[in-house]
């Protein structure tokens, strides 16, 4: 085989070469492009307004206390949020008006539902207000 013949197939071996790998380039770009949206269908944003109540988690995260063990509780609160800022964090404050001195991310913090003891609780306030009053003396 002559040099020019040889130069010539190596010439069209590599733009094969290279239309393979702008084809697997192509392929590869879909398939993350599909694994985004996949993994973006069960992400739930959470955002929160201002006067809503949320959890807190405790920190530092999965720490256990000697006397509870894995009883620990993991959240505390509720806070009532005060404040919203960019980039998903929030200002909270304590039932007892007592703010946090650092805004917590969004992916610390969770929507407040009240126990069943809390609604119990509220119930009996808003419908027996005496004997309410009678069970705090």
């Amino acid at each position: 085989m002559t040099s020019e013949a040889y130069q010539e197939v190596m010439s069209i071996m590599n733009l094969d070469a290279e239309a393979k790998r702008a084809q697997a380039l192509s392929s590869l770009i879909k398939q993350k492009r599909l694994t985004v949206e996949s993994y973006n269908k069960r992400v739930r944003r959470k955002s929160f307004k201002i006067d809503d109540l949320v959890w807190k988690v405790r920190l530092p995260m999965g720490h256990k206390d000697q006397f509870y063990g894995k009883w620990t509780p993991q959240w505390e609160g509720p806070f009532r949020v005060v404040k919203v800022c960019s980039g998903n964090s929030y200002g909270l404050q304590d039932m007892n008006g007592n703010t946090t001195r650092a805004n917590i991310n969004g992916k610390f913090i969770k929507t407040y539902h009240p126990t069943i003891w809390e609604k119990y609780a509220q119930n009996i306030q808003k419908y027996f207000p005496e004997f309410w009053e009678n069970m705090q003396k």
